[in-house]
């Protein structure tokens, strides 16, 4: 019998509400529930069991933050996942949000109903399946000289549970701090005082430790100089600003984290029918350095940024 979710939407505009419930019951596992307002919602949530609540901010008689405070005093209902959307994504309201460790902010602007349905089907299923729950937290290091633009990013990537943020005021403060810490990714913009983006992206790949490093690289209007001058120096991940909202490029960012390339150690016996087929259409005709070894130590990389995907096939000590 399969799983059936239950879903309460709390909005007081009865357009977006019936937006956003007729989308959601196009999934026959979802099974949606309304309130009009935040007491409303209060109200019900008391009487019944929900797996998760989708609610606006600004409602009468109880708004979207006061609901969630109020969820919190009870450990049971402070277990429910629960979603917020903005109209506008105010920047007060998004602090707001991180102060109250709000785990998912949504700005309504930024995504069709389609892919916030797709998003709590996402949330459901991981909050059900406690094997799709990661604890792996990311540090991620922001470098923006534009104090405004810095904090939006900072306050937009901070929402997220996995990542870990800290920031730098311009490329040489970013190549500092990345000469001290480990970073699992560099968010850069690109014209800063003391050091550009692309001058910190060419003097991270000369740090043995740190080349390996992500680095996204943003744009401001996508000059066409500025994507031809990336792609010569190999930049893999260029982001346009303006043809990309803030919750564009987190999603962008939280694939760059979890799709990695993934090496694979495979050991060929030498009874194996593939041993000599191996060694003959690897090394060509005389593989005199490996042919008599009982096994041949292989690694194999699966790079996700080449499209369509390929693998580097490479003997594990070749380089001894």
């Amino acid at each position: 019998m399969e799983k059936k979710y239950k879903v309460l939407i709390i909005e007081d505009d009865e357009l977006i509400r019936s937006i956003y419930s007729e989308n959601l019951r196009l999934d026959q596992e979802i099974q949606v529930d309304l309130a009009i307002d935040g007491l409303d919602g209060f109200n019900k949530i008391q009487l019944n069991k929900y797996d998760l609540i989708f609610s606006g901010i600004q409602m009468p008689n109880k708004t979207g933050f006061e609901l969630y405070q109020d969820l919190q005093i009870s450990p049971d209902l402070a277990k429910i996942p629960f979603v917020i959307f903005s109209h506008l994504g105010r920047l007060d309201d998004i602090q707001k949000a991180r102060d109250l460790n709000i785990q998912h902010f949504i700005i309504r602007g930024n995504v069709t109903p389609n892919q916030v349905s797709i998003k709590i089907k996402e949330i459901l299923l991981s909050n059900n399946d406690l094997s799709l729950q990661i604890d792996k937290r990311y540090k991620i290091l922001i470098v923006e000289d534009d104090p405004e633009i810095r904090t939006i990013y900072i306050d937009r990537f901070g929402q997220h549970k996995s990542l870990i943020i800290d920031s730098a005021i311009d490329g040489l403060d970013g190549f500092n701090k990345i000469q001290q810490n480990t970073y699992d990714l560099i968010f850069s913009g690109i014209q800063m005082p003391n050091k550009t983006g692309f001058e910190l992206y060419q003097e991270v790949q000369n740090l043995e430790t740190k080349k390996n490093t992500p680095i996204v690289l943003f744009s401001h209007w996508g000059r066409l100089e500025d994507i031809e001058y990336a792609k010569n120096l190999g930049v893999k991940h260029l982001i346009v600003r303006g043809t990309n909202s803030p919750n564009d490029i987190l999603n962008q960012i939280l694939d760059i984290l979890n799709v990695r390339d993934k090496i694979y150690k495979l050991k060929l016996k030498k009874d194996s029918s593939d041993y000599y087929r191996f060694l003959e259409s690897f090394l060509g005709d005389e593989p005199v350095e490996y042919q008599n070894q009982d096994i041949i130590p292989i690694q194999v990389t699966l790079n996700h940024n080449v499209k369509p995907y390929t693998f580097l096939i490479e003997l594990d000590s070749y380089n001894k």
